[in-house]
């Protein structure tokens, strides 16, 4: 069970997302503004905070500079309502580890909460080793099983820890964008999801029944001979992550156009935004079946 503060001023979208967040077991204190938001984060000391943009006192990214102006290695969540798509982008900018449109809360609040959770947990047990490993390079290959996805981002979060200078916030935020990338690749690259398919939004929202679905797409040809490849390159300058699949699929789209509503709402858009936000360099291979994802380290950015 973690603590979670929530910055919040409707009650409407309070009580759904404390509804949501306390089904999880979590405990939730609930805030009407950024102001008080920052008091508790001062003397509470949450494992994680979910906040709204557009608040009285503080908006969500005033929070959220404070917050990693102290380097308090809290991370944090904003929720996005249609019309904010440029403050959610400068949040994502000034250090959110993700975004939530508020017209999708119910399929995907709890998908990012427990997937940012996992991470902030993962980098807790190995934070102390920073250093510890020189260099390494390794590569992966990733079956068309959505649940391999969370234990590989999990491992590459233990490497960065190991190996590289970047901090708890930085840390799960490359996780967030690797995660996306390697959903889109297994899901839109080799599975051919389309976009009017509900699989995705539905899987998200906890249908097990959505798992169990694309589980039984993936063992049929032409999709059960295809694969995600995952290589990771830690270096004193950077980290670099390929991923690439065997499908026709791409890894992005063209439409709807980054940073319009809609491009916020469709997943394959929602994971391009976080890989543009959290990355300082996106390479393009291939078609677009293929793509190199660069890090810089920041000792020596």
């Amino acid at each position: 069970m973690a603590t979670i503060l929530l910055a919040e001023d409707s009650s409407t979208h309070t009580a759904l997302m404390r509804s949501l967040l306390e089904q999880d077991g979590h405990r939730v204190e609930c805030v009407v503004d950024g102001q008080l938001a920052w008091e508790a984060v001062q003397a509470s000391r949450p494992d994680l905070l979910v906040t709204d943009l557009r608040m009285p006192e503080l908006n969500g990214c005033e929070l959220i500079e404070k917050v990693i102006g102290e380097a308090l290695d809290l991370p944090c969540i904003v929720v996005t309502a249609r019309g904010s798509e440029g403050l959610a982008v400068d949040a994502l900018a000034v250090g959110a580890v993700n975004f939530v449109p508020k017209n999708s809360l119910q399929k995907l609040l709890s998908h990012v909460v427990r997937q940012t959770l996992s991470m902030a947990e993962v980098n807790a047990i190995f934070r102390d080793f920073s250093g510890h490993l020189e260099n390494p390079e390794f590569s992966l290959e990733l079956p068309n099983d959505i649940a391999a996805i969370e234990p590989t981002v999990l491992y590459v979060i233990q490497t960065l820890a190991a190996a590289t200078g970047l901090s708890t916030v930085q840390r799960i935020r490359v996780g967030a964008a690797l995660s996306s990338g390697l959903f889109n690749a297994m899901c839109y690259g080799n599975l051919e999801i389309k976009d009017e398919d509900p699989v995705v939004s539905r899987m998200f929202a906890g249908d097990e029944c959505k798992n169990d679905e694309l589980r039984e797409r993936a063992v049929h040809e032409p999709y059960c001979e295809r694969k995600v490849h995952l290589r990771v390159s830690v270096s004193t300058v950077d980290t670099r992550f390929l991923i690439s699949h065997d499908g026709p699929g791409r890894l992005t789209r063209l439409t709807p156009a980054p940073g319009t509503s809609e491009s916020f709402e469709i997943e394959q858009c929602r994971g391009f935004v976080l890989m543009t936000s959290f990355m300082d360099d996106i390479i393009f291979q291939s078609g677009n079946s293929s793509v190199v994802l660069v890090k810089s380290d920041p000792e020596v950015a």
